[in-house]
C-alpha cells in the first residue's frame, strides 16, 4: 500500500473511533508499528494528527475536546506534582467540586489520607476514582452524558451544582494566556467550571506548563477570577507580570516549598 493511501486510511480510522494505538493501526492496516510510526509522525508535521503516548488523535481545532483517555496519559508527572500541592489545600471536612478532567483526577488517590470530605463532581471516571476511596461523600451530578470525554454537562448539571456550596473547587483548563485568561474548547464545560466558582469559597486552577500560551473558544476565568495557580513549572515572565497584579497566588512544583 502506498504511503500516502495509507495515510489517508490512518486520518480515516482517527477520525471515525477519534483515538487509535500504534498497535490497533498496525493490525487493521497489516503493517509494522514501525511504518505506522513514520506514518504518524509526517501526518503530525502536516497538522492531520496529534500523537499521544502509544497513538494518535485527529488533529483538533479550539473549538474541539480531546478524547478523555488520550488526555490522562498525557503530563502524567506533571499532573502528579500538580495533585501533591493541590491536595495541600483540602482539610478535613471540607465540600470540594471537581471536574471531569484527568488533571484534577490525580488527586484523588491522595484524598484517602483525609477524613469527612463531600466531593461533588462533573466526571463520571473522577467519580469512579471517587468510588474507591474511604471517608468521602461522592456526588456526581445528573445531566447529559458527553462522549469521549466522561463528561456530564448540560442545564440540569448547572442547577444540580448551583445548589451546592463548596469550601474549594479543583479545576483545569485547556489553555492559559495572560490576555484570555484560562479557556476551553468546550462552551458547556467552561459554563460549568463557571458555575462551581459561583458556588466555592476558593477556586485553585491546576494548569500544567504546556498549556503556557494556548488560547480556545471559551473563557472559563481570568486570573482576578481565581484564588490559587497550581502550575509545575515557573512561568513565563509575562505570566509572572500579570499573577503580582491579582490576588491569585501561585504555587509550583518547581518552588521549594510551594505551600
Amino acid at each position: 500500500m502506498l504511503s500516502l493511501k495509507r495515510q489517508d486510511e490512518i486520518l480515516e480510522i482517527l477520525n471515525k473511533n477519534k483515538s487509535a494505538t500504534v498497535e490497533e493501526l498496525a493490525a487493521e492496516l497489516f503493517v509494522s508499528g514501525a511504518t505506522i510510526r513514520r506514518d504518524l509522525a509526517q501526518m503530525e508535521k502536516q497538522g492531520l494528527i496529534k500523537r499521544s503516548h502509544g497513538g494518535a488523535i485527529p488533529f483538533l481545532s479550539s473549538a474541539e475536546e480531546s478524547p478523555f483517555i488520550i488526555r490522562e496519559q498525557e503530563n502524567t508527572a506533571a499532573k502528579r506534582a500538580m495533585a501533591l500541592i493541590a491536595y495541600q489545600l483540602i482539610k478535613n471536612g471540607n465540600s470540594v467540586f471537581m471536574d471531569s478532567s484527568s488533571t484534577v483526577g490525580f488527586v484523588i488517590p491522595l484524598l484517602d489520607n483525609l477524613k469527612y470530605l463531600s466531593v461533588t463532581t462533573i466526571g463520571i471516571r473522577n467519580a469512579l476514582l471517587l468510588s474507591q476511596t474511604n471517608n468521602i461523600k461522592i456526588y456526581l451530578a445528573g445531566g447529559q452524558i458527553r462522549n469521549h470525554s466522561n463528561s456530564i454537562t448540560g442545564t440540569d448539571t448547572i442547577d444540580y451544582i448551583s445548589r451546592i456550596h463548596a469550601d474549594i473547587a479543583l479545576l483545569s483548563c485547556t489553555g492559559a494566556d495572560v490576555k484570555s485568561g484560562f479557556t476551553d474548547a468546550d462552551i458547556e464545560q467552561s459554563k460549568l467550571k463557571r458555575q462551581m466558582r459561583a458556588n466555592s469559597e476558593k477556586v485553585a486552577m491546576l494548569c500544567d506548563s504546556t498549556k503556557f500560551g494556548k488560547t480556545f473558544m471559551c473563557t472559563d476565568f481570568t486570573f482576578d477570577d481565581i484564588d490559587y495557580f497550581i502550575t509545575d513549572k515557573t512561568p513565563p515572565a509575562e505570566f509572572m507580570e500579570r499573577l503580582k497584579k491579582s490576588k491569585c497566588k501561585l504555587l509550583s512544583a518547581a518552588m521549594d516549598k510551594p505551600i
